[in-house]
């Protein structure tokens, strides 16, 4: 705060304070809950005092149906810029939670109002909500991808089948309400959330009227959602994420195996699309194939020059006829093809903006003919001037995109993730790290299969 011989006053020293990180621990006080009102009025005081305070506000050791968390929606939190939640238990292996727990961890509403209505905190950009842990975890610590959530499967395949009473009456009248603190979340991060499903996640990043358009990062992780859920997620979200973690429930694919196959949407295509602009991905599903990569047109390359790439016997594991595959041949096609779809969309673009130049100037033919111009000659030089702008802006384009994923002061980095191996019996993990080298540098890339962890198959790209 300036100089060390210096004696700073009291306001002196609020003043010069940027941040707060404010804990609140029911264990600390006696194990009794935090009255919502007396922790308002706290916060309340300190911005009067100091107006200009980043808060970070933390619960550890909350539970959902108990003040302070039960009481939130009643009081306003000026001044905190993040907001985090640890509801759990003390110690993380309890968890799975007991049947008393199951009762009353349901998916609701309420919980959610007050961290979205805009009013109980209306300066938060940062939201965490983490119902596994009780508090902060250890550096190392990490969520077993297998673990089994009763809770949520009990719940899923009700709603599933269209079976209970809750799932009727609440699962989709409840309504969150007013979503306006949306707009000016930055950043969102839930992990194992019993509170949310996926209707209430489209009442709140699928609401029209209240787009989370300022939202970069966003992390799901073992959330109580839907294969569509994430197939709409892709489809519609908000346009400036450039962080995105989908961790699916591993039980998850048990219940859908009553379900028509069809009807599960293909997220690997979707995945693909999407994570062009992201610049941190972890993505964890079922099964991944070599969608993730290469797109329709590259595989009818590979198809139509007779190159053979189903050589996989059991979903990549214990591959004997992957040596027949001939990487060089398989480089070189999709190469080739991507060199050819880069030119025609560049060809399309630059014949546009000449069509557009030449349309431009055959609408003042007729003024221009009155005083005898030549309409043929301007035509031509407008549409030879789109020409140039246009590959130059191309040009400019491509170096952009190159100088933002290299010059980077974060790695851009994608981590993947198959539970259960790949998308086809017939597909193989020599096939997809040949993809995955494919892709564009200074990108890394990371793929993993948590059924054949145990054989060592790991495929790193940069």
């Amino acid at each position: 705060m300036g100089k060390v011989d210096r004696k700073w006053s009291e306001q002196e020293s609020l003043d010069q304070s940027r941040t707060l990180n404010l804990t609140l621990d029911p264990t600390k006080n006696n194990g009794q809950p935090l009255p919502a009102v007396m922790i308002s009025r706290t916060i309340q005081a300190i911005v009067r005092r100091c107006p200009r305070l980043a808060i970070t506000l933390c619960f550890a050791h909350c539970q959902c149906r108990l003040s302070p968390v039960a009481a939130l929606e009643t009081e306003t939190f000026p001044g905190v810029t993040r907001l985090i939640l640890y509801v759990g238990k003390k110690d993380p292996e309890d968890i799975p939670i007991n049947d008393r727990e199951v009762k009353t961890c349901q998916p609701n509403a309420r919980f959610w109002r007050p961290f979205v209505n805009g009013m109980t905190f209306p300066d938060c950009t940062s939201l965490e909500i983490r119902h596994y842990w009780a508090t902060t975890p250890p550096c190392d610590a990490n969520l077993d991808l297998m673990k089994q959530f009763p809770a949520r499967d009990i719940y899923s395949r009700n709603a599933l089948a269209g079976r209970g009473s809750y799932g009727r009456q609440a699962l989709f009248t409840e309504s969150i309400g007013s979503p306006d603190g949306l707009r000016k979340f930055e950043s969102i991060t839930l992990e194992c959330p019993p509170e949310i499903n996926s209707p209430l996640l489209m009442q709140l990043l699928g609401n029209p009227n209240a787009v989370a358009s300022n939202l970069t990062s966003l992390e799901l992780r073992f959330c109580n959602l839907s294969y569509e859920t994430y197939s709409l997620l892709l489809y519609h979200a908000p346009p400036n994420i450039r962080r995105l973690v989908l961790l699916c429930c591993y039980k998850q694919d048990v219940r859908y195996r009553e379900a028509d196959p069809e009807e599960i949407p293909h997220l690997c295509p979707l995945v693909r699309k999407f994570s062009r602009n992201l610049v941190h991905l972890e993505y964890g599903a079922s099964t991944v194939c070599r969608e993730l990569f290469l797109d329709e047109v590259e595989m009818h390359a590979l198809e139509h020059n007779g190159i053979e790439t189903g050589l996989g016997t059991d979903g990549g594991a214990g591959d004997k006829d992957f040596a027949k595959l001939d990487g060089h041949a398989i480089r070189e096609t999709v190469q080739d093809c991507r060199k050819q779809k880069r030119m025609k969309c560049r060809n399309d673009r630059v014949k546009q903006a000449m069509d557009a130049a030449k349309s431009s100037a055959s609408s003042e033919s007729i003024s221009r003919s009155l005083f005898g111009g030549n309409n043929a000659s301007t035509a031509n030089q407008n549409a030879a001037k789109a020409q140039r702008d246009t590959e130059a802006l191309l040009d400019e384009e491509e170096g952009r995109r190159t100088r933002l994923v290299e010059g980077s002061k974060t790695p851009w980095f994608r981590r993947i993730v198959a539970y259960r191996g790949l998308c086809n019996p017939t597909d193989t993990w020599e096939e997809i790290q040949i993809a995955a080298e494919m892709e564009e540098k200074g990108i890394e890339w990371v793929l993993a299969s948590k059924s054949t962890l145990s054989l060592g198959v790991f495929f790193i790209h940069v």
